[in-house]
């Protein structure tokens, strides 16, 4: 089982995250509510509704990948 309480990156879903995003994620996977990624400390995910989003949570795989290139650092981390 992936997902925040192992601390797991399910192989399914990081195959859809650039390289140049991989370093940016804690952990991803999927459950009965969609697709789940927490971002590690220093990183938030801009275009989700809520500002300083450190989760992302989408229905599918393909919202899921534009929310992916929205990771940015968290200025406010800095």
């Amino acid at each position: 089982m992936f997902g925040l309480e192992t601390g797991g990156r399910d192989p399914q879903i990081m195959k859809y995250i650039p390289k140049s995003k991989q370093h940016t994620i804690e952990s991803c996977w999927k459950d009965s509510d969609g697709y789940w990624i927490t971002l590690k400390v220093g990183f938030n995910a801009g275009r989700m509704d809520v500002g300083g989003c450190h989760t992302i949570h989408e229905d599918t795989i393909a919202e899921l990948r534009y929310q992916i290139t929205g990771i940015e650092v968290d200025r406010c981390a800095e």
